[in-house]
């Protein structure tokens, strides 16, 4: 299954601390990859959330390899 904007979000937004160390790789693929994430520049308020979402679940995690 190819990743979409929609199938991120809902990654970055989750709670269990494991997936989002499996996700993690994913994620960076599909920012890295121009064809797979065309659609970032389109959807600027989906961009935002999946901002936010780092930002706030992620970088202020507890789990210091969340964090990373």
């Amino acid at each position: 299954m190819e990743p979409s904007m929609e199938y991120c979000l809902a990654q970055v937004l989750q709670k269990d601390v494991g997936k989002r160390l499996q996700v993690g790789q994913e994620l960076i693929d599909y920012f890295s990859d121009k064809q797979k994430s065309n659609d970032l520049e389109h959807d600027q308020t989906m961009l935002d959330k999946m901002v936010d979402g780092l930002a706030t679940s992620w970088v202020n995690s507890s789990n210091y390899k969340v964090r990373l």
